[in-house]
């Protein structure tokens, strides 16, 4: 996450509308950003928020508080999603098929229980 992203200030008042807080060098920058992804502004905010917030999960993810290198922790995660890749290119299509039916028996049953 960007350092320069200010956290939520505690005189922050929540019942004023966010946007009489913005500049015009804010709305400059997300028309920019807007135009140059092929977004509405409520659109490129919309996903912005969505994006932050994800960034915010993963950051604050187990395995980033205990792997502290951020690198070393995408590496992780792509020697894993790799081991999971060849793992299920070996497992055979009726397996497959007999996993995903018993899981979604497991389903089923766990919504028809009182």
């Amino acid at each position: 996450m960007n350092s320069n992203l200010k956290k939520q200030e505690p005189t922050d008042n929540l019942t004023i509308p966010v946007w009489l807080h913005a500049t015009e060098s804010f709305y400059k920058k997300l028309n920019r950003v807007a135009k140059e992804c092929g977004l509405t502004r409520y659109d490129a905010l919309s996903r912005g928020l969505d994006a932050l917030l994800r960034e915010t999960e993963i950051r604050n993810s187990a395995l980033n508080r205990n792997i502290k290198s951020p690198s070393q922790s995408e590496v992780f995660r792509r020697t894993m999603g790799q081991v999971s890749r060849n793992y299920w290119a070996s497992v055979s299509p009726e397996e497959k098929r007999r996993r995903a039916q018993n899981s979604a028996w497991a389903r089923w049953r766990r919504r028809a229980e009182p």
